[in-house]
């Protein structure tokens, strides 16, 4: 622990005064803190002159007190980080070397050739955009798919209400008529019957259906009339497979017959198709539209990856601050080869010997000397203290042993320096720290040895008051060793007790 004090000592006899000047100075054997304090030559004037008669007496005079806890420092870069390639593979461009100056965003190092990666990722992203389209079709065409589903439909049924026409016509007009009456006239008539009622029937449910499509999705009445719908299409479409198959044995279709075939055929083939885009996509097209859409922007992302991992970018302002020995063009690296650091706001590793620990909190100013730069000195502020305690030589400490010599560390922040700039000192630089636990200026001090302690936190001091000593309470400020502040209760040249008088 340090102190230096200054002050002034006057003895007063019956013929002359003797004014005399100490200087005393306290070392600790640990010296990590120390206090200390100056008054001004006109403050201790001032002081000679109220000084009391004897040694007993003191006068309180103006100054300056500052708590310091005292220790040492190393210089770093808390932003450090290095950098390297996601993959192996050889440099093909290597832009910087140990102690450049870069920008964030700058090109460091680019690994193989970029351009086939460039290009593998413009391949992947015509994928997407593709597989995307393609998935989008059965989301946001719905509307126009079931509007063509429609029309087709529309236009089968058309074609097969002409081919039915037509090949009545023909059976009423030839000779194959009575063939097929003789041959099965009761299959054959009761077949076509069953059609005929079997499309009337269809046509009314689907008109039913038609009123209530304004009903939302799971009304009762629509889901009613929809089941009406589905089963009347059934059995008109098991009645169109019966007459296609009321012919006779031994007698062949004929052109005629084949259009009416075809027609009911491309009816139901219609109605199968609305069916679908009624009930939403075809879940087998849409899962593999999804599937082909996951696995293309996979394939991106990876020769994305690939594209970004084979380029170095500076991630902020900075120094290179190292290069590996392998790191030159054209050879194989695998991982970080590159460090570098944004030396324009430099940190500072501290270490107190354990018992300053009270003396040194986050937000606590300090000053800094460098070995290197003995004649000049830096400013900072405290900004983290390491909750664990640590032996001289670095080591954690689990639990403290009586007596074992601890160490404290802290992490601190410089101040730009106007005649050094911070980014021009090397890192791992040494230095002497001076943490300031507290600092009064202008203030009133007396000397520690005139407080009379009270209660806990509260103190008197005996002033000298018409040749007598009175107690007078006090609130006191920063206190060091030798020296108190006195906030109020004294004003400077009031005459204090630092000594019971003598029986």
């Amino acid at each position: 622990m340090f102190s230096k004090l200054t002050n002034l000592f006057s003895k007063l006899t019956q013929k002359h005064y003797l004014i005399a000047l100490g200087v005393i100075i306290v070392l600790s054997a640990a010296g990590f803190t120390y206090y200390k304090m100056v008054a001004s030559p006109a403050q201790t004037a001032n002081a000679a002159k109220l000084a009391s008669q004897n040694s007993r007496t003191a006068a309180a005079q103006l100054g300056d007190l500052t708590l310091y806890a005292r220790g040492t420092g190393t210089l770093i870069a808390r932003d450090e980080i290095n950098l390297g390639f996601g993959t192996s593979g050889p440099i093909s461009i290597l832009n910087v070397k140990i102690g450049d100056k870069v920008h964030k965003g700058d090109v460091l190092a680019v690994q193989g050739n970029p351009e086939q990666l460039k290009a593998a990722v413009a391949v992947d992203q015509l994928s997407v955009l593709n597989a995307k389209q393609a998935l989008d079709a059965f989301n946001q065409n719905a509307s126009i798919v079931s509007a063509q589903a429609q029309a087709s439909l529309a236009l089968a049924e058309s074609a097969l209400v002409k081919a039915d026409y037509n090949w009545n016509r023909f059976q009423i007009a030839s000779t194959r008529w009575n063939d097929y009456l003789a041959t099965t006239p009761s299959f054959f008539r009761k077949a076509e019957r069953d059609s005929k009622i079997a499309w009337r029937d269809l046509e009314i449910a689907r008109a039913n259906y038609t009123r209530t499509t304004y009903l939302p999705a799971g009304d009762s009445k629509r889901t009613l009339a929809q089941k009406d719908l589905l089963a009347t299409q059934q059995k008109y479409d098991t009645a169109v497979q019966q007459l296609l198959s009321a012919y006779p044995a031994g007698i062949q279709p004929v052109p005629i017959d084949n259009a009416l075939i075809t027609a009911a055929a491309q009816v139901i083939l219609a109605e199968r198709a609305l069916e679908k885009v009624n009930n939403g996509p075809d879940p087998v097209s849409l899962e593999i539209a999804k599937q082909t859409l996951a696995k293309s922007e996979a394939a991106l992302a990876l020769s994305q990856r690939l594209l970004d991992q084979s380029t170095i970018l500076a991630p902020m302002d900075g120094t290179i601050l190292s290069l590996s020995a392998a790191a030159k063009v054209g050879s194989d690296i695998t991982g970080p080869f590159i460090s570098m650091a944004n030396q324009s706001q430099p940190y500072l590793t501290i270490s107190l010997d354990g018992t300053s620990i009270d003396k040194i909190a986050a937000g606590y100013k300090i000053e800094v000397i460098f070995d290197a730069l003995p004649n000049q000195m830096f400013t900072g502020r405290v900004i983290q203290i390491d909750p664990t305690l640590y032996t001289p030589t670095g080591q954690r400490i689990v639990v403290q042993t009586p007596g074992q010599i601890t160490v404290v560390k802290a992490l601190a922040s410089l101040d730009p320096s106007v005649t050094t700039p911070i980014d021009n000192l090397p890192l791992g630089m040494s230095a002497t720290v001076d943490v300031i636990g507290g600092q009064a200026k202008g203030v009133v001090l007396v000397p520690v040895a005139a407080l009379r302690k009270q209660t806990p936190g509260k103190y008197a001091v005996y002033v000298v008051e018409n040749g007598k000593d009175v107690l007078r309470p006090v609130e006191v400020g920063l206190m060091d060793s030798t020296y108190a502040e006195i906030k109020s209760g004294l004003k400077v040249g009031d005459v204090v007790v630092t000594s019971p008088a003598a029986k």
